[in-house]
């Protein structure tokens, strides 16, 4: 098994539309404030709206239901490629940068990645059952409208063929130990299966342990 020691310069949040990510961040990052750190977030939403700006003839998406449906994955690939390269640029020791996406295959995903920029990562798996997820995802956009970057939604179809099966969570409802060997860098899961935030901020805890200076 690997071992990852320093005080993480990134944090990974990853795990499906509606498991939690925004919420875990707004608590992380508040706490990490508290002890002196700069907090900045990079949602890969934005960057794969720029790119989808940029295809006006349609040729790697297309529009449907508050949202869109990529055609091309290498689509988001290359919006992984593109935050790696933020991460490089903006990392400092007293900074901490969250990272937030969703994918049905994170191993593969986080290939991305350079190999130092995972060795000063935390990843963080929001374990969320797929049918909590959907309830989530479509709440978040009634409440919300749309009008903020935490209530896009994932269209139904897209929520059901891409991202109600997801290989963190096959290895992690197999064996935690094994998740996280095969995990490319130091991995801790949280459980955000229902709404409950205290005990979500009792599973923070462990996260907040790996920030001791």
């Amino acid at each position: 098994m690997l071992s990852f020691l320093m005080m993480p310069s990134f944090v990974f949040l990853l795990g499906r539309p509606g498991c939690g990510k925004s919420l875990i961040y707004k608590k992380l990052s508040a706490k990490l404030s508290e002890r002196g750190l700069e907090v900045t977030r990079i949602d890969d939403f934005p960057i794969l709206k720029e790119l989808l700006d940029r295809d006006k003839e349609f040729k790697r998406h297309y529009r449907k239901e508050g949202g869109f449906v990529v055609t091309d994955f290498t689509l988001l690939d290359d919006v992984l490629k593109e935050i790696n390269q933020r991460l490089k640029r903006e990392a400092r020791e007293d900074k901490v940068i969250f990272v937030e996406f969703a994918r049905d295959r994170y191993l593969e995903a986080l290939r991305n990645f350079d190999a130092d920029v995972l060795r000063r990562s935390l990843l963080l798996y929001i374990y969320c059952p797929f049918d909590v997820c959907v309830q989530r995802n479509v709440r978040r956009f009634r409440e919300g409208g749309g009008k903020t970057l935490d209530d896009h939604i994932a269209p139904s179809d897209i929520m059901e063929q891409y991202y109600r099966y997801d290989d963190m969570e096959e290895l992690y409802l197999r064996s935690e130990e094994e998740l996280r060997s095969r995990a490319p860098a130091e991995l801790v899961v949280v459980r955000n299966e229902v709404d409950d935030e205290a005990r979500l901020d009792r599973e923070l805890e462990r996260v907040l342990e790996r920030f001791q200076r």
